[in-house]
């Protein structure tokens, strides 16, 4: 009897398919099934029981399906779920679609799109791809907090009318107001944003912001109306236009342009932000100040890259006032930088750069006049030679470096044209391994106006012949019948130079900075350039031992030329110099200290001790530094600083806690410290940071920046800068409308 039964069911089925379903309204074919499946007085056909119809990548699901024939409808008077061809899924009842389910109107949708993002409301009107919700609430948000009695998400946009443009992708809301923790956060009549099914950038207007300023007893106010151009696949462009009025100060605007290309084989960025006085019909100097920032990038072919590097203002600290949280708010100059480089061009390894860069004075006290423009520079590396066992390369140079006046060790002009032939050999024979390595530089300086004395000006032609010639050595051993791995690695270097001091009527550019340290203690020519050349005659020893969980290193060099310019620059009195050591842990937490120690006047010159740990609450990392120096054992540079770091695991599911800062231990004080929290769920974020820098400096006050930062997933961010020099010299209170990355934000 059920076998008949099932037969029957089936034999209806078919026939509903091939002969009903084909004509209702020319839809699409649709697929019905349902425990039970009859038709009433009106030819209305009904399903009941885990009722489901299929149409394409569609489907509804209810326990009752009603298809009336006659006016083209399917009636769902109970509860239902709707899946539609992108995975979103709508619940709702008392409601019916038309047609190809493109067509539909129910009570009480809930709609959880394909991202996790969320859609309620009173009533729901479907017509095509756009969907309209009466009493309407989105939110990201997965998660749930209980305030008193109420539930609710961390937060959610509350609108009278919300329109989800399942096409072109936008949500447009009309009588909007959020909620965080269902506190009413801010309202706005209308308001688009992109849908969280958005993968395409469109053009339009993002979320305008509104900034109080408090001076004292006045109140201005600011307003921001941020544009957003998708000018092509590759190139889009954002337009800030920010207006300032109000509080007895006269108006002004303030324009950012902030342009993105993607180049084949690079990229372009241009920062351009100017302020204006257009109110002012008799000022002819509408444009008081701004600033352009650039960055391009580009693989010209296989060989060739060029890059362009510019940061220009047309006032000192205009990028440090508008932008103080930029990198270049933090530099002592700006520059203009062209870069070409080569590769593969005669030779597989060998490398072509030519540079050019233009500088410009980003501080107060500093003078233009002295800053130096650098047209070109130009430098060719040959690439390795291997023969007969010998490495062999050679290094070209060419600068032309001018300013507009001399300096009190800086030329007016030089220039400079540097070859340096290298070759070395390595040798491994009685289990030592023997290294002979050669430098030998031939350079031409033309230098105008270097002073030699105070009043007295040098200008002329040099040639200078400086060959290196050193010999190292080191033989590595482990003790006979002992347990652990440990090695002993004893090494020695000696270096032979024509001992020739460095003329004062040539001008250092390129060897700046500079330090007596274990990284360079075997380099044949210590300084950093070769402006300046070592011309020392020393021998170096050392003792290295090690295992896999720690290494120590001592170094010391005696020198045999008596007026070795290096050795006497950095602080090396007598001809033994200081010792350098090293002691590294790091099997579990890495714990490192570092020394240089005077032994003719038998004291540390310097010492730093780090550590990094990972402990079940966070990572920490600790640096003190203590540098001391004496000349006639008067102390000249006395230093104690602690640098300190924590940054939390996080806690709560989704907060974390860091702290930083810079402790001086002879003057007591917290030079700098930040302190901040930040908490990111799947759908809200929230940073609280705190930096205070102190200084004793006249000419540096000490500042407190309090920093609040809102982010809402597929919204945006509300970043608010509180910046109090002292309680008389106050500065803004803005709110900054930024976009936002929603990588933050945790995954569901």
């Amino acid at each position: 009897m059920s076998k008949y039964k099932n037969f029957l069911i089936l034999k209806l089925l078919l026939v509903l398919i091939f002969f009903l379903i084909p004509n209702f309204n020319n839809a699409k074919e649709i697929l019905i099934y349902a425990d039970s499946i009859s038709y009433d007085n009106e030819e209305n056909i009904i399903a009941r029981g885990s009722a489901k119809i299929f149409q394409d990548d569609k489907l509804i699901l209810s326990d009752l399906i009603i298809i009336d024939r006659v006016n083209d409808k399917i009636i769902l008077p109970t509860k239902f779920t709707f899946k539609d061809e992108g995975d979103n899924y709508f619940e709702g009842e008392n409601g019916y679609f038309l047609k190809n389910l493109e067509f539909a109107e129910f009570d009480n949708p809930k709609i959880r799109l394909e991202d996790g993002s969320r859609l309620i409301g009173k009533k729901l009107k479907r017509n095509g791809k756009i969907d309209i919700i009466s009493k309407g609430v989105y939110t990201p948000c997965n998660s749930r907090i209980k305030i008193g009695n109420f539930i609710c998400p961390t937060w959610q946009l509350e609108a009278e009318k919300i329109l989800h443009d399942n096409d072109n992708l936008f949500l447009y809301q009309k009588h909007s107001k959020m909620r965080v923790l269902n506190t009413p956060f801010f309202y706005i009549p209308y308001i688009v944003t992109p849908s969280p099914l958005r993968k395409d950038r469109k053009s339009g207007f993002l979320t305008p912001s509104i900034a109080l300023n408090f001076f004292d007893t006045k109140t201005s106010q600011s307003t921001s109306f941020p544009y957003y151009f998708n000018i092509d696949i590759d190139k889009e462009l954002l337009f800030t236009p920010i207006i300032n009025y109000g509080g007895g100060v006269d108006a002004s605007q303030r324009f950012m342009f902030d342009y993105n290309q993607i180049l084949s084989g690079g990229n372009l960025k241009t920062d351009l932000t100017f302020d204006s006085n257009f109110e002012n019909k008799n000022n002819n100097k509408w444009l008081s100040d701004a600033s352009l920032i650039t960055n391009y990038n580009k693989n010209i072919n296989e060989n060739y890259r060029i890059n362009v590097d510019s940061a220009l203002q047309t006032s000192k600290n205009y990028i440090q006032i508008t932008k103080p949280n930029d990198e270049l708010s933090y530099t002592n100059s700006l520059s203009t930088n062209f870069n070409l480089e080569g590769f593969n061009l005669r030779k597989i390894d060998d490398q072509l750069n030519i540079s050019v860069n233009f500088y410009q004075t980003n501080q107060e006290n500093e003078d233009n006049k002295t800053i130096p423009t650098v047209f070109p520079k130009i430098k060719y590396f040959s690439g390795y030679n291997n023969q007969f066992g010998n490495i062999s390369n050679s290094n070209f140079e060419f600068y032309n470096i001018f300013r507009e006046k001399s300096t009190l060790v800086h030329a007016k002009k030089q220039q400079k044209f540097s070859h340096k032939y290298n070759i070395r050999k390595e040798i491994v024979k009685f289990n030592s391994k023997i290294l002979l390595n050669a430098e030998i530089y031939n350079q031409i300086f033309n230098t105008e106006n270097k002073l030699i004395n105070s009043d007295n000006y040098k200008t002329g032609s040099y040639y200078r012949l400086f060959p290196l010639l050193g010999i190292s050595t080191e033989s590595p051993f482990r003790l006979k019948n002992y347990k652990t791995n440990l090695t002993f690695k004893p090494s020695l270097h000696a270096v032979i130079t024509p001992g020739i001091s460095n003329s004062n009527k040539l001008s250092n550019e390129d060897s700046t900075n500079n330090d007596f340290n274990l990284d360079n203690i075997y380099v044949l020519n210590r300084y950093s350039g070769n402006d300046k050349m070592d011309n020392s005659k020393r021998i170096t020893y050392g003792l290295s031992a090690y295992t896999t969980d720690f290494n120590v290193n001592l170094y010391q060099s005696y020198e045999f030329t008596n007026n070795s310019n290096f050795h006497k620059e950095q602080g090396n009195d007598n001809n033994l110099s200081d010792l350098l050591g090293s002691i590294e842990y790091f099997k579990n937490n890495k714990i490192s200290y570092n020394f240089r120690y005077d032994l003719n006047e038998s004291y540390l010159k310097k010492q730093n001790v780090g550590l990094s740990s990972f402990t079940k609450y966070g990572g920490i990392n600790l640096s003190y530094l203590d540098e001391n120096s004496k000349t006639n054992n008067i102390v000249t540079k006395d230093t104690e600083t602690i640098n300190y770091s924590f940054l939390s695991k996080k806690f709560s599911n989704f907060s974390r806690l860091n702290l930083s800062g810079l402790y001086d231990l002879k003057q007591e004080i917290n030079k700098e410290y930040t302190i901040s929290y930040s908490y990111f769920d799947e759908c809200f974020g929230i940073n609280i940071d705190f930096n205070r820098k102190s200084y004793e400096e006249d000419n540096l006050k000490p500042q407190d920046i309090l920093t609040l930062m809102f982010s809402f997933k597929n919204i945006g961010s509300y970043k608010s800068t509180n910046l109090a020099v002292s309680e008389n010299d106050k500065k803004e209170i803005e709110w900054e409308n930024i976009g936002t990355d929603d990588g933050k934000f945790e995954k569901n």
